[in-house]
C-alpha cells in the first residue's frame, strides 16, 4: 500500500480576487492563456465572479486531443498537446464544469457529452465538429452508455438534492428519477448504476430507472463509472471495482491510492491506468496490483472528495497529463524521461 499525506482542509474558491497563480510550478506549465486572450477579443468578461479563467479538461485517450472548457465560452480543442487551440463548440456549451465527469469523452474516441452547470450542456458525435444542445442543463456530472447507443446519459442536477436525470437520446428529453442520489454509471440504454447519499452500497436498475435493486455492499468515490470492452471499472473507498455482468456483480480487483476520486483514466489497454487522489496522480500497469506517482498536483488545482473542483486529464499516448479548475488557468505536465 502506497503511504500518503492526509487531505488538508479546504474550502470552495470564492468571490473577489483571484489567488496567486505560480504560471509555472512543480513541473507544471500554463497552456491556456493564449486562446483565452483570443477570445476575450469576442467574449467580455462575466460579471460573475466564478465564470474567469478556465473550468475543466480532458483528453481523448486514443489520439492525444485535448478539449478545454474556457469558463462560461465554451469548448475548446488543441489537436498539438495543448500547444494550440481553438474554439469548437459556438453556444452549444458555456458555463462551467464543478466536478470530475462534467466533461466525458468515449474511451474509444471521439464522441463526448458535456455536462454543465450556469450554462449550456451539450454533446458532439464527431470529435467537436457539430453539436446538439441538450434541452435541460446545470448538470454537475454525467455517464454516457459509450457501449451501447452512445445516446443515453445519466447525471446529477447541480445543488438540486441528488437529483438523478435520465435521457435516452443524447438529451433531448429528461426524465428525473427522484433525488437523494450521487454517483452514476451506465452499462447500456436502460442499464444505471447509482448510489444514494449517504448510504453504502451500489444501485442497479435494467429498467430505465423504474425499479432498483442493490447489487453491491461496496461504495463508488469517483462520480462515473468508467466502462471499457464491456467491462466496468470504479473507484470505490475499498480500491478499484469492477464488473464483468454489467453490473449485476461487483468485486475489489486491487487497491488504490488513499482518496483517489478522479479515474480511472485507461490507457494503452485496461491494465494500464491513472488515478487522481488529494495529494497527487498515480499509475498502475498491473491491473491495480501496484502504484506509482506519475505526477503531482497542478498550482492551486485541488482533488477533493467526491471529485470536486479539480479536473485532470491524461494522454497516455504522449504520456502528458493537463489540469484545470474554475478560476484557474490550464496546465501540462510532461514527466520527466
Amino acid at each position: 500500500m502506497l503511504t500518503l499525506l492526509a487531505l488538508l482542509p479546504f474550502a470552495a474558491p470564492g468571490a473577489g480576487t483571484l489567488h496567486h497563480i505560480d504560471r509555472a510550478s512543480n513541473g507544471w506549465t500554463v497552456i491556456s492563456d493564449q486562446i483565452l486572450s483570443d477570445l476575450r477579443a469576442s467574449h467580455p468578461p462575466s460579471s460573475d465572479p466564478y465564470a474567469a479563467e478556465t473550468a475543466g479538461i480532458s483528453v481523448d485517450r486514443t489520439n492525444g486531443d485535448v478539449y478545454l472548457l474556457a469558463n462560461n465560452i465554451g469548448i475548446c480543442k488543441s489537436t498539438d498537446q495543448g500547444n494550440h487551440f481553438s474554439l469548437v463548440s459556438g453556444n452549444s456549451v458555456t458555463g462551467r464544469f464543478e466536478t470530475a465527469g462534467g466533461l466525458n469523452i468515449d474511451p474509444n474516441g471521439h464522441r463526448l457529452m458535456c455536462f454543465s452547470i450556469y450554462g449550456s450542456s451539450g454533446y458532439s458525435s464527431d470529435a467537436g465538429k457539430t453539436w446538439l444542445a441538450s434541452t435541460v442543463t446545470h448538470l454537475d456530472y454525467g455517464a454516457v452508455d459509450w457501449s451501447d447507443t452512445g445516446r443515453a446519459l445519466l447525471a446529477i442536477a447541480h445543488e438540486s438534492g441528488g437529483k438523478l436525470m435520465y435521457s435516452s437520446d443524447a438529451g433531448q428529453k429528461w426524465q428525473s428519477l427522484g433525488v437523494g442520489y450521487r454517483w452514476v454509471g451506465l452499462f447500456g440504454k436502460g442499464i444505471l448504476l447509482t448510489s444514494r447519499e449517504k448510504q453504502p452500497g451500489i444501485l442497479r436498475s435494467a429498467d430505465n430507472g423504474l425499479t432498483w435493486t442493490k447489487v453491491s455492499d461496496e461504495t463508488p468515490s469517483a462520480p462515473v463509472m468508467t466502462v471499457f470492452n464491456g467491462v466496468g471499472y470504479w473507484l470505490g473507498e475499498n480500491g478499484l471495482l469492477t464488473s464483468r455482468d454489467q453490473g449485476l456483480t461487483w468485486k475489489v480487483i486491487g487497491h488504490a491510492p488513499t482518496g483517489a476520486c478522479i479515474g480511472p483514466l485507461i490507457g494503452s489497454d485496461a491494465r494500464h491506468m491513472v488515478v487522481g487522489s488529494p495529494v497527487g496522480l498515480f499509475e498502475t500497469k498491473d491491473s491495480a496490483k501496484t502504484w506509482a506517482s506519475v505526477a503531482p498536483l497542478a498550482p492551486e488545482i485541488k482533488i477533493l472528495p467526491g471529485g470536486k473542483y479539480g479536473t485532470y486529464g491524461w494522454d497516455p499516448l504522449h504520456n502528458t497529463f493537463y489540469a484545470s479548475q474554475m478560476r484557474m488557468p490550464a496546465y501540462r505536465y510532461l514527466p520527466s524521461k
